[in-house]
Parts: structure tokens; sequence; C-alpha cells
């Protein structure tokens, strides 16, 4: 259960992934911690044929209320893989600074 903002960032994340690729194992990126550790480890997920799910913790004030537009689970309890550049969401220069 690798940790992208504990692990070495996503190249790191990529390698444990390709492990787990290899050897044919799941991989649950551990991606509660932060809005940009999520959104990292959702893209990650949506790169990894072996990471089928993302662990995610909500209420979490470091995750809500930091974005401009925050992450919501699907009516099948599923968080959308953002599509938009870079890892999909910006942080709010406001909600940062409180």
């Amino acid at each position: 259960q690798p940790d992208t903002t504990k692990n070495g960032g996503l190249t790191e994340s990529r390698r444990i992934a390709g492990w787990a690729y290899d050897h044919n194992v799941q991989m649950v990126s551990h991606g509660w911690n932060t809005a940009v550790g999520l959104a990292a480890d959702l893209q990650l997920a949506a790169a990894i044929p072996v990471a089928l799910f993302v662990e995610y913790l909500t209420p979490c004030a470091y995750i809500e209320d930091l974005l401009d537009r925050p992450f919501e689970l699907d009516e099948e309890g599923f968080l959308e893989i953002p599509s938009e550049p870079g890892l999909g969401r910006c942080l709010d220069p406001e909600r940062v600074a409180r």
C-alpha cells in the first residue's frame, strides 16, 4: 500500500506498481493524506492495471478544504479520475492560506 507523498513521488510509486504487476499482486495506494497526494494516487491508479482502488478517507480537511473543486464520490461510491491537465485539481490559495 504505497503512499506517493512519502515513498519518493510518482516515479517511485510507478516503480512499486511495476513490481506489483510483475508479481500479479493488486496494489492499493494509500492516498487519503492530502488533496495533492490523493490526486497523484488517482492518476497513478488510472495508469496501472493492478491498481483497482485508492484508499480515501472522508471527511478530511487536508483533502476537501484545500481544493478549488472538491473530489466527490459518484453514485457507486467511486472517485472520478480527473481529466484536467496535471494532477487534475488546483489548490485554492485562499483556502490554503487559512
